[in-house]
């Protein structure tokens, strides 16, 4: 008897700030893997890339504090959390929330069009480093640092160093803004936005 093992799609692709490490958002065992190559608790929240913010509204509630921010900000390095209103990304988070980027940077963007493409589903967008330790700019150098865990990795994009800033993360589960990583957009311009 023949037996087939199927390798879940995990891609290490660039953004516009660091390399990062995608799969399937709406897949479990694709999750747990992912957990399992960084060394990290599967519980931990993952982000999502997607296409456009027809995909966000497709998968969340936008409220109009959310609204704004990511008519200002966004494709940008802004991390928006949401409620989420699909029950297929149930397994990103632990709170029924979600959170989002739409990448600026030409080449990820490219990237989600054709993940999402093939697989009908976001593609998660977490740093491609082992928990705990600093992220590298360059894929050969990521896939050092992941050892073994690195046979796992089905798909590599490699469009040069990415160094850039992590992005700011803001949660809008109310119409009040929680500000919970300050990254390449600052509080001020935040704040700004929402006068």
């Amino acid at each position: 008897m023949l037996c087939f093992i199927t390798m879940k799609p995990v891609w290490l692709y660039p953004t516009d700030t660091i390399y990062a490490l995608g799969v399937s958002a709406f897949d479990p065992a694709a999750l747990a893997l992912l957990a399992q190559i960084k060394g990290r608790p599967v519980t931990q929240s993952v982000s999502c890339l997607v296409r456009d913010v027809d995909d966000i509204a497709r998968l969340a509630t936008i409220n109009s504090t959310a609204q704004k921010l990511i008519t200002a900000f966004l494709p940008g390095a802004l991390t928006i959390i949401l409620p989420a209103t699909d029950a297929r990304l149930q397994h990103v988070s632990t709170d029924g929330t979600v959170s989002f980027r739409i990448t600026p940077d030409n080449t990820a963007q490219q990237t989600v069009v054709e993940f999402m493409d093939l697989y009908d589903a976001p593609l998660t967008c977490t740093s491609a480093n082992l928990h705990g330790q600093p992220p590298q700019s360059q894929p050969a150098a990521i896939l050092h640092q992941l050892g073994e865990q690195a046979a796992h990795v089905t798909k590599v994009i490699d469009d040069g160093p990415r160094t850039g800033a992590a992005s700011t993360v803001v949660r809008c589960v109310t119409d009040e803004v929680e500000i919970i990583r300050v990254g390449a957009i600052s509080e001020a311009e935040i704040l700004a936005v929402l006068k």
